[in-house]
């Protein structure tokens, strides 16, 4: 940094920049001293001199102040290269927003003391206030004291937009969490360094996708030694980078302190003494901070394998040379790049060409998962980190994700992927909607789910997967990886600064089409998973969902724990998960049932209102999203806010329906295929019984033999079928026609010496247009009994004709299932016992 700085810092995504440079925060609080005659809390201007030039000199850029300062403090800081942190101080003791008037004079005095430095090079951020009581917020009210917070962030940016805002909240105010500033300022005092750890990695999680700084953090040095405040202090820096904080703030610069109208004598938190001599924290903060103020000061990492980054692209080339620029970029000592174009018809090899250090893989087009799995095969790293082409990484995503992936015992690890500055307003209300790739967390630091555009795999936990399933063409190959990893026991760690840059979707149709690939993706997905899905087919997930708006005051309201009589010291947050009433109202299922209650209205007058007020609460759902979601303040109008509501509510009928498309049209067996039948030899036949088959062998082979040559013959024959994953009661599903499928079970008895008799139960299981179909004629069938008194042949013909197409196309499946795993049983010589004979000895009783 220059010895007068003059570019303001800029608050982008989890970092500070100065420029095209990252800024990392190197603070310490100076004063308040005893007042002068004019007021000013910072001692006379010799001596701040002094203190600013020994600060910068320290490796320090940021001194924090609890008072506006005169114009000849921030001219010293300017002088001696730092920028000010300026905390407004107001009445926050009182019941301040019970009187207007209260309310009035806290914002007179902010507006006031922003006013008079507008502009000023020296400052790096307002603080609008510091550590409100939780007693006085409770007594108030959260949200009243947010908004009111809220308020002063919007004044004071009105009338100084070049700076940044903030609150500086603390552990007992946890919830005070203003959605409008630029970054967010805790201050925490934790001596045990795994405790702090785990907090600010709580905090890196609630603060989402902005910058988290320390506004302080020290140690007493009367009630300590310096030795331990040098201990403490040193490993606090490391900690503070390992969690990917965008700086910190140290309390205090010297012992002198003046608060509560008086002067402090009985705590010592200074980095140096009251006559300015250094601690031994200094020094040492020296050494970890280093001299170049402006850069983070990686700490080492203990390991650092080999990665290969896999790019996976197709017809991206208007953001492919992008991606490939970011990643050339990365601050990491061992990695390659891995770029697979699947077929793609654009200009990508051309792209490519122009990037030597990019090892460059063709194939023809067959899907994202087998790109994945190219990438992989070519790749030379112990770690796979995939990204993708319309992602731009940051220069320090592999440091975060390595340096998270190599701190425990985890298979993979993730982090978030931030949309970057839109361009048109459309792409800012697409960036604010609902639907986009988000992660899901178990905990601050393990992950459920992260998405593909941001994750990392050693090489060995891929290997024991197996890689990608490539039935996954466009989407949800990311969420069966995860899944079948934690299956197998894998740990996937989240890294919440490992930053990639996501392009949302430019245009409403590209949107339109990202939700009915990713509706697509959950019909896939739970064909292999049903376990993870609810009635509705949209999946259960078990930890916390990021991204969505957070704090809705309609729906899925976020409970705090204040502690008993809100003496709490840790008085936490708890955003409640995705609403389960909302994801009802909001579902294609409610749409539907509301179009056929409007129908029925037309016949049964009473019901009329009814879908009324289902449309209502569908209604009410998107207007909450409407309100809540974040769009970019340049872009916030209120035809973006009324467009950003008409997505919440299409997007969800929209991926719904690609979800039911894509399970009736992928979950049904070609009719060529069940047409056809089994060639048995000569003298074989198929049993007479439907429901259950025996098989006998004394060779030891059991129901497994059987399973496994049965899922033979299911792809030989191009069958469609789901296996048991461990949490159903049958062994497989067999999707059948547009109205029925066949599940199946088996079970062994072992009678000793290698005899095994292996039985087979076949059931019938509806598909979903089975019951809806039958639910409408039923319900039009009651309506006119009622009106009539009696069912017209006209009626009833038509209908009894369609029970008994039902019945035999279930008796023609069930038949052809059956004539399957006869034809199964007998490739691998178990032999059919007919039913009449159980009763009997098997052993005896077997046909040869």
């Amino acid at each position: 940094m220059s010895a007068s700085p003059a570019e303001p810092i800029r608050a982008v995504a989890k970092f500070f920049f100065e420029g095209e440079r990252k800024f990392f925060v190197k603070g310490v609080t100076y004063g308040p001293f005893k007042p002068d005659a004019l007021g000013n809390y910072l001692g006379t201007q010799d001596q701040a001199a002094r203190d600013l030039a020994q600060i910068r000199a320290s490796g320090f850029n940021v001194v924090r102040v609890y008072h506006c300062p005169p114009r000849w403090f921030l001219d010293h800081c300017a002088e001696a290269g730092v920028r000010a942190l300026i905390t407004l101080p107001w009445a926050k003791h009182i019941e301040f927003l019970r009187e207007r008037s209260a309310r009035n004079e806290i914002t007179r005095s902010v507006s006031d003391a922003i006013k008079l430095h507008a502009g000023h090079p020296a400052i790096f951020a307002y603080l609008v206030g510091n550590e409100i009581a939780p007693q006085m917020v409770r007594w108030l009210g959260v949200r009243r004291v947010t908004e009111f917070i809220e308020h002063l962030i919007g004044l004071g940016r009105s009338l100084d937009p070049r700076v940044l805002f903030s609150y500086a909240t603390y552990p007992p105010t946890e919830f005070l969490l203003p959605q409008n500033v630029d970054f967010f300022c805790f201050n925490v005092y934790l001596h045990k360094q795994r405790d702090f750890e785990r907090y600010l990695f709580r905090l890196q999680n609630l603060v989402e996708e902005r910058p988290l700084i320390l506004g302080e953090f020290g140690m007493d040095t009367i009630r300590h030694s310096q030795d331990e405040q040098a201990e403490m202090l040193s490993w606090h820096v490391d900690s503070v980078i390992k969690c990917g904080l965008a700086g910190t703030v140290f309390f205090s610069w010297t012992d002198e302190w003046y608060t509560g109208e008086q002067e402090v004598t009985d705590w010592a938190f200074g980095l140096v003494t009251r006559d300015r001599q250094p601690k031994k924290a200094l020094h040492a903060l020296r050494e970890k901070l280093g001299q170049d103020d402006a850069v983070l000061p990686h700490r080492h990492l203990n390991q650092t394998p080999s990665v290969s980054v896999i790019v996976c692209s197709y017809n991206a080339g208007a953001t492919l040379r992008s991606c490939l620029e970011s990643l050339g970029k990365i601050d990491y000592p061992k990695f390659e790049i891995v770029l697979v174009d699947d077929g793609s018809t654009d200009n990508t090899a051309q792209i490519a060409a122009g990037f030597p250090n990019v090892r460059y893989v063709h194939q023809p087009n067959r899907g994202l998962s087998v790109a994945r799995n190219t990438g992989a095969t070519a790749a030379r790293g112990e770690v796979f980190a995939y990204t993708d082409a319309d992602c731009m990484a940051d220069v320090d995503w592999l440091y975060y994700l390595i340096g998270t992936l190599t701190n425990g015992d985890f298979a993979g690890v993730g982090g978030p992927n931030v949309p970057p500055p839109a361009k048109t307003w459309i792409q800012a209300c697409v960036a604010a909607a609902p639907g986009g790739p988000s992660h899901v967390l178990l905990t601050d630091t393990v992950a459920e789910h992260i998405p593909g555009c941001n994750m990392a795999f050693w090489r060995w936990a891929f290997e024991n997967v197996g890689g990608f399933d490539p039935e996954y063409h466009a989407a949800g190959d990311d969420v069966d990886f995860c899944w079948r990893l934690q299956q197998g026991g894998g740990v996937i760690a989240f890294s919440p600064t490992a930053i990639v840059w996501h392009h949302r979707r430019f245009t409403l149709r590209a949107f339109r089409k990202q939700q009915e690939g990713y509706g697509e993706a959950e019909s896939l997905l739970r064909f292999k998973h049903l376990v993870f899905f609810g009635p509705t087919g949209t999946a259960k997930w078990r930890g916390q969902i990021y991204g969505t708006p957070r704090f809705s005051w309609f729906l899925g309201r976020p409970i705090i724990y204040h502690g008993i009589f809100a003496d709490g010291f840790f008085q936490s947050i708890y955003p409640t998960p995705q609403s389960e009433v909302a994801a009802y109202l909001s579902s294609i299922e409610w749409f539907a049932l509301t179009i056929f209650l409007f129908g029925a209205g037309v016949f049964v007058p009473p019901l009329r209102i009814v879908p009324y007020l289902m449309l209502g609460g569908t209604l009410c759902v998107a207007l909450s999203y409407m309100v809540r979601a974040r769009i970019e303040p340049r872009f916030d109008t209120i035809h973006s806010r009324l467009l950003v509501m008409l997505l919440a509510f299409a997007q969800p009928l929209v991926r719904g329906w690609s979800r039911y498309f894509t399970w009736l049209h992928f979950k049904r067996t070609p009719g060529s295929v069940i047409a056809q039948h089994e060639k048995l030899p000569p003298g074989k036949k198929i049993g007479r019984s439907w429901g259950r088959l025996a098989y006998w062998n004394e060779e030891g082979k059991d129901r497994h033999s059987l399973l496994r040559e049965i899922f033979t013959l299911l792809n030989q024959e191009n069958w469609r079928y789901s296996i048991d994953t461990g949490w159903q009661e049958w062994d497989i599903q067999i999707y059948g026609n547009f109205w029925w499928s066949i599940i199946l079970r088996t079970v062994t008895e072992y009678h000793g010496g290698g005899k095994c008799l292996t039985r087979v139960q076949l059931r019938y299981r509806y598909v979903t247009t089975t019951v809806i179909v039958n639910l409408i004629v039923l319900t039009l069938f009651i309506y006119h009994f009622l009106k009539t008194g009696h069912v017209q042949l006209f009626f009833a013909i038509p209908y009894a004709l369609f029970a008994l197409f039902l019945f035999l196309r279930a008796r023609r499946l069930k038949t052809r299932v059956r004539e399957l795993v006869d034809f199964a049983a007998y490739r691998i010589n178990m032999n059919r016992i007919l039913r009449s004979r159980l009763r009997g000895n098997p052993t005896a009783d077997a046909p040869k």
